[in-house]
């Protein structure tokens, strides 16, 4: 097949990172859509696409479309975007909660094939100061639509790097991601609301455990809003293990406590 073209809305971390990848892989012509005309500028000055500019019409002849904007952005431009996707491309996202993004590809009635995506990847920095072609290497991307249709952009997803992880449900990836990715951040933002004066004093466990702490604060409300069912369940999922140690303390459970933090360490060591 010939290498395809590759139209990226939004050239955030994500998207500009997507774009970076593909064109020094030489995997795809890659064309990017901002909304900022400094942005598109800035992206050609990176070499990281073969063109850049604010005109959503520049995706009519992409083979594949990626929808990179924020999910709350992203649900807004999709009646606007999916009209002009041709009916043999393909038109996916890369959208961190997946349910309301799939129903409002679905009500959008494009002609072409909806292929939802997700890839667990990407770093604290916003924008294209967080572009990073290796981003991807070896982290799983989720893809939620018809397989037989998507080797085009399952074939690009792998040639990043990624993993790619066929899921049949996106009330399944929102519950799964909530529990390994929304919970975390929750975590991080509780445990940043420690005294002061504790924080002083902190090691590297706490720096760990508030990393993503220091994430773009609008792309985390972005997750958070759109996927309050499945983080409320997660949460409570939680609590109970929490609740099930703090018991082993209180009773001085030495053998439960060991049992359970070298399970959590085998577990650990396969991640």
């Amino acid at each position: 097949m010939a290498t395809p073209t590759v139209a990226i809305v939004g050239l955030g971390q994500i998207g500009g990172s997507f774009a970076a990848a593909l064109t020094k892989r030489r995997l795809a012509r890659v064309i990017g859509v901002t909304r900022r005309p400094e942005t598109a500028r800035r992206a050609l000055r990176m070499k990281i696409l073969a063109e850049a500019g604010t005109d959503l019409d520049a995706i009519r002849g992409a083979d594949v479309v990626v929808l990179a904007t924020p999910v709350r952005t992203l649900l807004r431009q999709i009646p606007e975007v999916a009209p002009l996707v041709r009916r043999d491309a393909i038109l996916t996202d890369v959208g961190s909660t997946k349910t309301e993004i799939v129903e409002a590809l679905r009500c959008s009635k494009t002609r072409a094939t909806i292929v939802a995506g997700h890839p667990m990847a990407g770093n604290e920095r916003a924008g294209l100061d967080g572009c990073d072609e290796r981003v991807f290497e070896n982290r799983p991307w989720v893809l939620i639509g018809d397989r037989r249709k998507a080797a085009v952009l399952e074939r690009l997803v792998a040639g990043v790097g990624a993993r790619p992880t066929w899921m049949k449900s996106p009330r399944d990836h929102d519950l799964k991601v909530a529990r390994v990715s929304h919970i975390p951040y929750l975590l991080a933002y509780a445990l940043m609301g420690t005294a002061e004066d504790a924080v002083r004093v902190c090691g590297n466990s706490f720096r760990d455990a508030t990393r993503v702490a220091a994430s773009d604060a609008d792309m985390v409300l972005d997750f958070l809003l759109t996927n309050a069912g499945p983080i409320r369940r997660s949460a409570a999922e939680l609590k109970d293990r929490l609740d099930a140690l703090l018991r082993r303390i209180e009773r001085g459970d030495a053998a439960g406590l060991r049992k359970n933090l070298l399970r959590a360490r085998v577990r650990r060591s396969r991640i």
